[in-house]
Parts: structure tokens; C-alpha cells; sequence
């Protein structure tokens, strides 16, 4: 028959079919990271073992820091490559619990390498967090002393230098807010307009058509509820100004107020310690902007080159030895009146004696000292 199978070959077939369905290979729809065949071998044989046999702790950790790094590990030919080392790893581990010499040293040398790494990491990552600090130091708000008037837009506020992002953006929404209510209570008001004007035109129709008409506009009911919307978002909008004056009258506490005069109190301990350190000589960031700008260009066209040389020189935060005695000339006020000693006036040639005195004294002792330590060498 034409197309279709004798009695006998169906009968082969499903045998056939039958003994192969036992060798067909079978795939799991579960990952085979969640499968136990997997996670048991690999935490409490491999993991549990490879702890046991550390030989110390900087070996237990760095076991513990791969584990980590590798576990979410999803493909089967990496996970298998990283298993087999683990394996290898293990074997030698054990060899050096048992008492093997090579690797007992492979092991120690291992140790000290990682104790070294980590010693290297914590201090890449206390400099990393200094320098994270102080980049955020540079830019932490700080209040400079002033008062920010209340507006509308916000209430009494310190001078801060940067100012915070969230206040200027604050301000910022508020005008955009305020320009929109306005544009929106003037649309509001045209409809309400509008809607006067409708009311008006219908009753006119109404009177002339004698009532054959229907009304929309007209009985207080209905012209209430087309304008109930319009007036609950007009007494919105005339809240929102009762809290822009309520703002405006805000005062200044007295915590913010006392934190504001710290702050000037502040500014000024800050400019004189500033003073202090450039009187020792050192050059601050404000002594070398000093430095560097000079007098008004109507002044400077008249000095004579002298004059401009001890303008410069008169500009120095120190005040000691010539920087001293030309700003004297100069007739600049001085911190410290005794810098006369070292102008080398006549009045004060015999403490300038004494003082030269007592160095060479003190230079000859040293001398002395030094010489006999050479000696007994």
C-alpha cells in the first residue's frame, strides 16, 4: 500500500524509539549554580577546605576575597576553569598542612605577599579618602558673615561661599512658579470674564425668546458650578501670596543670628593668624595677590622708579630688617615696634652690640664642641 507503513515496521520503530529515549540526554532548566550537585561540592568541600588547610590569616582572606570575586560566575567553561585551580590550590594547600618543606615555604612566601598587598591597599585607600575629603572641603559651604535679606522667594539666610545647589535651585522654582501663577491668574480672570459675558448674552436671548429657550448659563446653580473650578484655583493662588509676605516678614532667628556673627568673629581670628604667618616670612595665596597688584594707574604714572621700588617692597607681609625700615619711611604702621632694633638706628647701636656679642659667643661654643667630638673619634 501506497503510503503507509506495514504493521511490522511501526512496531520497530517504537521499540527503536523506546530504547533510545533512555540514552537521550536530558537538560535541566534550572542553572546549574543552583543546582545542589554544584553548591555543595563547591562550599563544603572546595571552600571549607581550602579555609581549613590556610595556614594563616592573610591566606584565609585572600581565599575568602576570590569566592567573592567569583561567585556570580554564570558560564559553565569559566566556572569549570576557576573550579579546576581551586582543586589544584586545594591539593597544594593540603601538601603544605601535611608537612611538605617546598611548599610549606611556597606558602609563608605567599602570606607575606599578601600582607603586603593589603598594607599597600589601605594606604592607597586612606590617601584616596584624605584626598576625597579635602576635595570635598574645597567645595563645602562655608558662611562668610553676610545676611541674605528675605524675599518672596525665600526666608532670612545666611552668606554662604559656594552657596548650596538646593537653595539657588529653590529660588530659581519659586520665580518660575510665581511668573506662571501670574500668566494663569490673568487667563483665569478672562474666563471669568467670558463667562459673565455669556451669562449676560443668554439672559438677553431667553428674555427675547419669551423662556422657549434652554438655559445653560443663567440660574445661579449651574453658573456656580461653571465657575467653582476658576475661583477654588484663583484662592489657591492668592494662599500662595499670603505665604510670599508671611516670607518676606520672616525674621532671623537667634541660632542662625549668633551663628552669623561667629562666623564674621571667625573671618577675623582667621585674617589675623593669616597676618601672623606672613610676618614669619610665609607666602600666602592673599600676600602673593598683594604682591602682584600695584598702585592705581594715576598714582603709578607719577612715582618715580624709587617710589615704586619701595611701593613693592612695602607690599611684603613682613615686618622685619628692610621690609621693616621702608615701610617706616613709608609711614605704614607696624605690629611690632622693637623691628627698630634691626633698622640699625644710632639709638640702638649698643643693644645691637650685645646682641652680636652673645652670637659669636654662642658660635665659638659650638665650634669648640665640635671640635673636641672629632678628637675622640
Amino acid at each position: 500500500m501506497t503510503g503507509e507503513l506495514m504493521p511490522q515496521s511501526v512496531a520497530f520503530r517504537a521499540n527503536l524509539a523506546q530504547l533510545v529515549s533512555r540514552l537521550r540526554r536530558v537538560r535541566s532548566r534550572t542553572p546549574f549554580f543552583r543546582l545542589a550537585a554544584h553548591r555543595i561540592p563547591t562550599l563544603w568541600s572546595l571552600y571549607r577546605g581550602l579555609l581549613r588547610a590556610s595556614p594563616t590569616e592573610p591566606v584565609k582572606f585572600r581565599v575568602r576575597a576570590l569566592f567573592r570575586l567569583n561567585q556570580h560566575l554564570t558560564g559553565i567553561e569559566k566556572t569549570k576553569e576557576k573550579l579546576l585551580l581551586g582543586y589544584k590550590w586545594l591539593e597544594f594547600f593540603q601538601k603544605a598542612q601535611g608537612g611538605n618543606p617546598h611548599c610549606q615555604l611556597v606558602m609563608e612566601r605567599y602570606s607575606r605577599l599578601i600582607e603586603e598587598k593589603r598594607a599597600k591597599a589601605d594606604l592607597k585607600r586612606i590617601l584616596k579618602g584624605e584626598l576625597e575629603n579635602q576635595l570635598r572641603m574645597r567645595t563645602q559651604p562655608i558662611y562668610t558673615g553676610g545676611f541674605i535679606r528675605p524675599t518672596m522667594f525665600h526666608g532670612p539666610l545666611p552668606r554662604m561661599k559656594p552657596q548650596p545647589e538646593h537653595i539657588s535651585m529653590t529660588i530659581r522654582n519659586r520665580i518660575r512658579a510665581r511668573e506662571k501663577r501670574i500668566t494663569r491668574q490673568a487667563e483665569m480672570q478672562h474666563a471669568l470674564r467670558d463667562l459673565e459675558l455669556e451669562r449676560e448674552f443668554e439672559e438677553g436671548l431667553l428674555r427675547e425668546a419669551n423662556g422657549n429657550l434652554v438655559s445653560l448659563f443663567s440660574p445661579d446653580q449651574v453658573f456656580n458650578e461653571w465657575t467653582r473650578p476658576i475661583h477654588t484655583a484663583v484662592q489657591d493662588a492668592v494662599e500662595k501670596e499670603i505665604r510670599e509676605i508671611k516670607r518676606i516678614n520672616t525674621p532671623f532667628s537667634p541660632e542662625m543670628f549668633e551663628k552669623i556673627l561667629e562666623a564674621r568673629r571667625e573671618k577675623v581670628r582667621n585674617k589675623t593668624r593669616e597676618k601672623e604667618r606672613e610676618r614669619r616670612g610665609e607666602l600666602t595665596s592673599s600676600a602673593i595677590r598683594r604682591l602682584r597688584r600695584g598702585p592705581p594707574a594715576h598714582v603709578l604714572e607719577r612715582m618715580t622708579p624709587k617710589q615704586r621700588a619701595m611701593d613693592k617692597i612695602a607690599r611684603s607681609g613682613i615686618e622685619v630688617g628692610y621690609v621693616a625700615l621702608v615701610k617706616s619711611r613709608l609711614g605704614m604702621k607696624l605690629k611690632d615696634p622693637d623691628t627698630a632694633l634691626e633698622q640699625g638706628q644710632k639709638v640702638n647701636q649698643h643693644l645691637l652690640d650685645e646682641a652680636r656679642d652673645v652670637i659669636r659667643k654662642e658660635n665659638d661654643r659650638r665650634m669648640r664642641e665640635e671640635a673636641k667630638s672629632w678628637v675622640g673619634e
